[in-house]
């Protein structure tokens, strides 16, 4: 199976995208095929009889029309959301006229090629893991996000706004180190996407290995203020501790700083049972 490298995935999208021609993609080497009624690619018939070949992943005008309302209801801008909006309502052309209506909003027109590589990038990755597992080979998942990138700046600063500075210091030094000791593979990672791409919370959990015995932790926790008292930050606690337990980890502990003493009652209604006490009290 080739590897699926940044310029494989990205003539991989322009395959998904084209709708003038067919495409397969070579397994072994990954070299695209385009196919036609009329006539075939040179390099397709020069193929060697039984070569695997892989359609691409499926993107359709469906898809492209969902991604495009998708991110226009999440546009900040109340112009530019209903400019969209009514580009969107066209019966024809809407492709044409949301691409011209986005042009007049430049940093807009940025977040929506961002936000449409990234969609489209992970049906890639979702596809290229299907069709490993269809040859006898092993998922890869998603490529974990680098360490530091994790903790969320917007939580340094929350927290620094609420309690002494030696203390996030410490607390927020401890999450790290433990962020750095579950490693890449020992990660479970679960976020929840606002619409338009933003990070509306996420949660990072970890398998610790105590002697012959072991049990998952959750080690950070944030949901953006315009998000809280959804249930987001309960539901992405038990995502992590779900996808742990699949690993036959059976006791999963909730020991979080700086988190709502009312996130523990919510945790409750999950079967959870309270573990220690935490307080502070300051003389200034």
């Amino acid at each position: 199976m080739f590897d699926l490298s940044d310029a494989m995935t990205d003539d991989i999208l322009f395959a998904m995208e084209n709708q003038e021609y067919d495409f397969m993609i070579e397994a072994e080497t990954g070299a695209i095929i385009t196919m036609s009624d009329d006539a075939m690619d040179a390099g397709f018939g020069s193929l060697e009889t039984g070569t695997d070949l892989i359609e691409p992943p499926e993107w359709t005008s469906q898809d492209g029309f969902a991604l495009m309302d998708s991110f226009s209801a999440g546009v900040g801008d109340p112009i530019a959301r209903a400019a969209l909006s009514a580009a969107l309502s066209r019966g024809r052309g809407v492709f044409k006229a949301f691409k011209k209506t986005m042009e007049a909003w430049p940093e807009i027109e940025r977040r929506w090629f961002e936000y449409k590589r990234k969609s489209m990038v992970k049906r890639v990755a979702e596809w290229y893991d299907e069709a490993r597992v269809a040859r006898g080979l092993e998922r890869l998942g998603p490529e974990p996000e680098e360490d530091e990138d994790l903790l969320e700046d917007d939580f340094l600063e929350e927290a620094l706004s609420y309690f002494p500075e030696a203390l996030v210091e410490y607390e927020y030094t401890a999450m790290e180190r433990e962020i750095s000791e579950g490693g890449r593979e020992g990660l479970v990672i679960a976020f929840a996407e606002a619409v338009g791409g933003a990070i509306a919370g996420i949660a990072v959990a970890r398998k610790v290995f105590v002697a012959d015995s072991s049990f998952g932790k959750l080690v950070y926790l944030f949901v953006a203020p315009e998000h809280r008292r959804l249930g987001l930050g309960r539901r992405l606690a038990e995502a992590t501790r779900t996808w742990l337990a699949k690993d036959d980890t059976t006791r999963f502990v909730v020991d979080m700083a700086f988190v709502p003493s009312g996130f523990g009652l919510s945790m409750l209604a999950y079967g959870y049972e309270a573990f220690g006490t935490r307080y502070l009290k300051s003389e200034d």
